[in-house]
């Protein structure tokens, strides 16, 4: 019985993950020619993305950012400050919950509030769609292909940050801009008390978010995090076990093997050799790349090609912006404000691409003169 019921969940999740779906075939199909390793797959990587995980679901289950927003919009005074409080915290939170998970967050948040008082809600799930992408690619915790790349490479936080550091500025001068734009209305906003779980537990789950910054800091190895993690967890709220994305880490190991298969073959030694002596190939083909597979599997397969870790940081978190897939987390906003406004779809996706490529084109450009060439 409990075999049938994990079958059934495996085949839901192929089912409903087409890029999990992906990396399998292209695992199993490079398996014919190649022998697939264990030591293809990075553990580091997989325990971290784990990790971070279980303590993000572990504030959410305690609703402590609703309630920082809560406090935040008892000082609000016009629509446009309840707009810049749902925006900028989407874009500073995605840097410690992931971009995801801050949308899944704030967003519903948004749409509540959009009733209560006259927002232009497709606008600022827009607007907080790009705080999300751009935000999250400020830290390496802060998106799955960062946190990737970061320890896929070795990288250290004063590199990361060197490299990453201007264009979170360009995001915040962009974002600024667009929240300058928004209608300025006078507010009328019923006051909410959001509750909050045990004290004890905040505190516990702040403990194991400070273990995770330490990790990323190397001052203490994943593996040890992980295990920490994973084990407090269980012996205080096994529930939220239940709550990790699996499928993203099934999807991380069959990109694992698939690289790692290809690394034997020699065509893509020599694009090993072409991207890396290229100044400015591999920023443009993680951009293209982004727009057609998202910003993810673009990062886990260059980076199979390329040593040039800064050129491909910035490639898949500018690429981020664009199409609807290039980041999955405009897929979840999306899929979130088409429940409340069915009607609206097709008005919300021509704006959602105007605002996209015009931050693609215009922060993509910048850094590009600026950074790369």
């Amino acid at each position: 019985m409990h075999t049938d019921k994990l079958k059934q969940e495996i085949r839901s999740i192929l089912k409903r993950d087409m890029v999990l779906n992906i990396s399998i075939i292209l695992a199993l199909v490079s398996s014919l020619f190649f022998r697939p390793r264990i030591s293809y797959i990075d553990f580091s990587v997989l325990g971290m993305l784990l990790s971070f995980m279980l303590v993000v679901a572990g504030f959410r289950q305690l609703h402590v950012l609703e309630k920082v927003a809560d406090i935040l919009f008892s000082r609000c005074r016009s629509t446009r400050h309840v707009a810049a409080v749902l925006i900028w915290l989407t874009f500073f939170l995605s840097m410690l919950v992931t971009n995801d998970v801050a949308l899944l967050i704030f967003v519903p948040l948004t749409l509540i509030t959009g009733k209560q008082i006259r927002l232009d809600v497709g606008r600022i799930v827009i607007f907080q769609t790009l705080a999300a992408n751009l935000g999250s690619a400020c830290t390496p915790m802060g998106n799955p292909q960062n946190l990737f790349i970061y320890y896929h490479y070795g990288l250290s936080t004063g590199y990361f940050f060197s490299v990453l550091g201007p264009l979170s500025v360009l995001s915040g001068l962009w974002l600024a801009l667009l929240v300058h734009g928004l209608p300025n209305g006078e507010l009328k906003l019923e006051q909410r008390e959001t509750e909050t779980g045990l004290r004890s537990q905040i505190l516990l789950f702040t403990a194991l978010l400070l273990l995770c910054f330490l990790s990323v800091a190397h001052v203490v190895s994943p593996l040890v995090c992980t295990v920490v993690v994973v084990t407090v967890v269980t012996l205080t709220d096994r529930s939220l076990l239940k709550l990790a994305d699996y499928s993203l880490l099934l999807t991380f190991i069959g990109f694992f093997i698939f690289i790692g298969n290809l690394s034997h073959w020699d065509a893509i030694r020599q694009l090993h050799h072409y991207l890396h002596h290229a100044r400015g190939i591999v920023y443009v083909t993680g951009i293209v790349a982004s727009q057609f597979i998202s910003n993810v599997p673009a990062a886990m397969l260059l980076a199979g090609f390329t040593r040039n870790a800064g050129e491909l940081l910035l490639g898949v978190d500018v690429g981020g912006l664009g199409t609807l897939i290039a980041s999955m987390a405009s897929v979840i906003s999306y899929k979130l404000y088409a429940a409340a406004y069915p009607h609206q779809v097709m008005s919300y996706l021509r704006m959602f691409l105007f605002y996209n490529f015009a931050g693609l084109i215009g922060i993509g450009s910048i850094v590009y003169w600026w950074m790369v060439r």
